[in-house]
């Protein structure tokens, strides 16, 4: 389990005063100021085991050989904490935290599990339009929704059940920012021992109602990647964007092209297609992603669809969320469909469901 108590105390120990109220005077110039905040989460998973296909076959041939999907129970505390010291009007020194524990218990099995993580812990140094980093952070990039091809820093899973927040990568980071670019280099640390060294530059910048990205990236064995990416506001009502990125070393690529519809400020429509050069079997190449969310007070039902054309794989699920001033309830669900053969249902997995109740603090 990670020590998530020394790395608080270690961001709590930047705040020497304490951070000013309102009503009070203005922090001078040479202050530091010290914001802690989280959040606790009850969390049940529901997961139904396949009945059928390659897994369900190799577990009836080697009964109890391989592990089955069980329901699963957790109670989950997350932290975050910034501290920035002031050294004049245009620089600063911070860091900044996130951190979290949990409870966790599987169904069938009577130990209690108490997994942690840092999520992110790094220092940056402010200097005017620059600021440099180090340390574990979340650096997400890209414009697609349900997948991100110039996502090559972080590689956040896409489409969780729940919102997670995902974990970084142990990072040096340099970035300039204006007022309509920005210029960011990576340089990223493996996280495995077999990965490699790599960096990562993207540009930036807004031409009216388009954004326009640049990428590239550079792995230790030489490989490079290059991407664009871009996104247009076409009206109060319709938003389009793209993404692709190559590999001339494989002569792959992946690349989506994207479109959402808003209807006021309630209801949202989302489509994606796009090719993953890189996927791990040929059916996952090609997708189509159609989501639809409508909120109505502090309620927001979702509904969503993927679906892969080359053998009729189709993942269908549905999401509700209830929004309160400090509470949130989440719910969602999952099944995963198509014909016998297709790869989506050769997995463990058939459905999957969960409810989540976040209090914040």
């Amino acid at each position: 389990m990670t020590p998530i108590a020394p790395l608080l105390a270690m961001a709590m120990a930047m705040a020497v005063p304490p951070v000013a109220r309102a009503d009070e005077a203005a922090p001078s110039s040479t202050s530091t100021r010290f914001a802690l905040s989280g959040e606790l989460r009850l969390a049940r998973e529901f997961q139904q085991p396949a009945a059928t296909g390659a897994w369900a076959e190799a577990q009836a041939r080697w009964p109890g050989r391989l592990a089955a999907p069980r329901h699963r129970s957790s109670a989950q505390v997350q932290l975050r904490a910034d501290a920035r010291r002031a050294l004049d009007a245009q620089t600063g020194l911070g860091l900044h935290l996130d951190a979290q524990t949990a409870l966790q218990r599987t169904d069938g099995d009577a130990r209690i599990a108490t997994p942690g993580r840092v999520n992110e812990l790094y220092a940056h140094l402010d200097l005017a339009d620059w600021q440099l980093a180090a340390g574990r952070r979340i650096v997400a990039w890209d414009v697609g929704q349900a997948f991100r091809p110039n996502d090559v820093v972080q590689r956040e899973e896409r489409r969780p059940l729940l919102p997670t927040t995902p974990q970084g990568r142990a990072v040096l980071q340099a970035e300039q920012v204006d007022a309509d670019s920005a210029t960011s280099l990576v340089a990223v640390e493996p996280q495995r021992e077999a990965a490699e060294r790599a960096l990562a530059l993207r540009h930036f910048r807004r031409l009216g109602a388009l954004d326009a990205h640049l990428h590239a990236d550079w792995r230790q064995d030489r490989h490079t990647g290059l991407g664009a990416a871009l996104a247009w506001v076409a009206s109060d009502a319709v938003a389009l964007h793209a993404s692709t990125r190559w590999q001339p070393h494989q002569a792959r690529h992946q690349t989506l092209a994207g479109l959402s519809w808003t209807g006021g400020p309630d209801l949202t429509l989302l489509a994606e297609a796009w090719h993953d050069g890189m996927a791990a079997s040929r059916a996952a190449q090609r997708n189509l992603y159609l989501r639809a969310s409508l909120k109505s007070g502090a309620w927001e039902p979702s509904i969503d669809l993927l679906w892969q054309p080359r053998d009729g794989g189709r993942s269908l699920g549905a999401g509700l969320r209830w929004s309160g001033d400090r509470w949130r309830v989440d719910a969602a669900w999952r099944r995963l469909g198509g014909p016998q053969a297709t790869a989506m249902r050769q997995g463990p997995l058939r459905q999957s469901g969960a409810i989540a109740a976040t209090l914040a603090f």
